[in-house]
């Protein structure tokens, strides 16, 4: 399983998604796949923050933009944001 078990939410933010229904249905999947790996259950909702995570952590071709963006605005007198915003102003 590519999701690490979830030990603790963070400060978070609401955001607002609308998922397609095969979408929908394949978190509803993912939710029962994770409880029967890890023995936890979990809201499929919950998986969300932690599903954009993983991918984000495993996209290396980001990692290296990421890198070479903060570069360029700490050059630029402006920096990423905790939160990992490129570029915001402060």
């Amino acid at each position: 399983m590519k999701l690490a078990r979830i030990e603790k939410p963070l400060r978070s933010i609401q955001v607002r998604v609308t998922l397609a229904s095969d979408l929908n249905a394949a978190l509803d999947s993912y939710a029962r796949y994770y409880e029967r790996v890890h023995g936890d259950q979990v809201e499929p909702k919950a998986l969300i923050p932690e599903i954009i995570h993983a991918f984000i952590d495993a996209d290396r071709e980001f990692q290296v933009w990421q890198r070479s963006a903060d570069n360029r605005s700490h050059r630029n007198g402006s920096a990423a944001t905790s939160s990992g915003s490129i570029g915001a102003q402060r």
